[in-house]
């Protein structure tokens, strides 16, 4: 198994949910982005979860992205919409392309996560020809993530250990 460097940006917890069982999943901890380095500290993946902010990730963890160089990384986000919505998928490309310079992203992983009371209020009082009230994600998103989306987050960080050394055997393999 590769070694792993979890950092995690978490408002309301839904994120934060989703960066444990990854770390429990390879045998590590979750740092709190504000307490991490874009170091690799020896790890041969660097995770990165984070909340949407307007379709991307959040501006923090943008400016980390960023710092982050020459690693093997993985992209994790919980949000509103369905896990499989162009929403979710763009907001992983924007992440994307924040990620500093030669860096490989091995996997992305995006997952549903409860909207906070505040949100949930604030959307109450939009406008009924505002976008956001056309989406239902904010409502569906209620008790996301659970058990099946905690579960499917530690499948997923075994999966991309797996397809890490998949690409160093086949790097090796392929020398020139």
């Amino acid at each position: 198994m590769n070694k792993w460097k979890i950092v995690v940006s978490s408002v309301t917890g839904n994120t934060k949910k989703i960066a444990d069982a990854m770390a429990e999943a390879v045998g590590t901890k979750a740092i709190d982005l504000k307490d991490a380095s874009p170091e690799t500290d020896g790890a041969d993946i660097v995770a990165v979860g984070f909340w949407l902010w307007r379709g991307g990730p959040d501006p923090k963890t943008a400016e980390f992205l960023s710092r982050l160089h020459d690693t093997n990384v993985v992209l994790f986000a919980t949000h509103a919409a369905d896990a499989k919505s162009e929403h979710a998928v763009t907001a992983l490309a924007r992440a994307a392309y924040n990620v500093g310079p030669n860096c490989n992203i091995i996997a992305t992983f995006s997952c549903q996560g409860q909207v906070s009371e505040a949100v949930l209020a604030r959307r109450a009082k939009l406008p009924k020809d505002d976008p956001h009230t056309k989406s239902t994600g904010w409502i569906t998103s209620k008790g996301h993530p659970n058990k099946e989306d905690i579960a499917n987050a530690a499948e997923f960080a075994k999966k991309a250990d797996h397809k890490l050394e998949l690409l160093k055997k086949f790097m090796e393999k392929n020398k020139s």
